[in-house]
């Protein structure tokens, strides 16, 4: 009695099989996998995070660290390499020491082990886990933005409790539903459609949570 499917978030690889092989047109969205057989719909992961990391930059940090297990999404390992590409144009070393996991290989949340030197600033992979690193910071002592800036993705409520309040990334849920349903509706029209992924673009959000370093504070 189902005509199609909207999957929203990471499944795994048998899942995705499994659904490969019932005949219901299927959209995936906020992650996409080579074993899909389907439309997807995505935030602009790598766009979004190289614009946020330039940011940084250009507000003098150079020593920039990045939070999220990037072996555990898509999304994830899209975000980082938009970090990567940012530190690649501007010449400056990825540092394996400020790239922090957060969760385990299930996606379970784990304790944040910081580096005894810490960069200026930190790239988080979503809100939740950069106002999980305040805290943790404020636990050690350090005072965000004053001692370390922070950032996120996703501009959801995380971004609003964290004290202070997290500049971030907006994902424009809106427009990822609409492009959504307009392929499934494409797709029950014509299951001959081939499969078509599309990448909406996200907005920084500018709050507190990012110092601006003199030259004397640069390291």
């Amino acid at each position: 009695k189902v005509d199609g499917l909207l999957i929203l978030g990471q499944i795994s690889n048998d899942y995705i099989n499994l659904l490969n092989r019932i005949e219901i047109p299927t959209v995936y969205i906020d992650f996409y996998n080579v074993e899909a057989e389907a439309d997807t719909v995505i935030t602009d992961n790598f766009y979004g995070v190289y614009e946020m990391t330039n940011y940084l930059i250009k507000n003098g940090h150079k020593e920039i660290g990045f939070v999220g297990n990037i072996y555990s999404t898509s999304s994830i390992q899209d975000r980082f390499l938009g970090f990567y590409k940012s530190l690649l144009e501007h010449k400056l070393p990825l540092n394996q020491a400020y790239i922090i996991n957060d969760r385990d290989d299930r996606g379970k949340y784990i304790d944040l082990e910081l580096p005894k030197k810490l960069p200026t600033a930190f790239v988080c992979n979503c809100d939740q886990i950069a106002y999980n690193l305040i805290n943790k910071l404020n636990s050690l002592g350090y005072r965000v933005p004053e001692d370390c800036s922070v950032v996120g993705f996703d501009n959801d409520i995380y971004a609003q409790i964290a004290e202070p309040k997290l500049t971030t990334v907006e994902v424009d849920i809106e427009e990822m539903s609409r492009t959504a349903v307009k392929l499934i509706i494409a797709k029950l029209k014509s299951k001959q459609r081939k499969w078509e992924q599309v990448s909406v673009k996200g907005k920084i959000v500018y709050r507190n949570s990012v110092k601006q370093l003199t030259e004397s504070q640069v390291k």
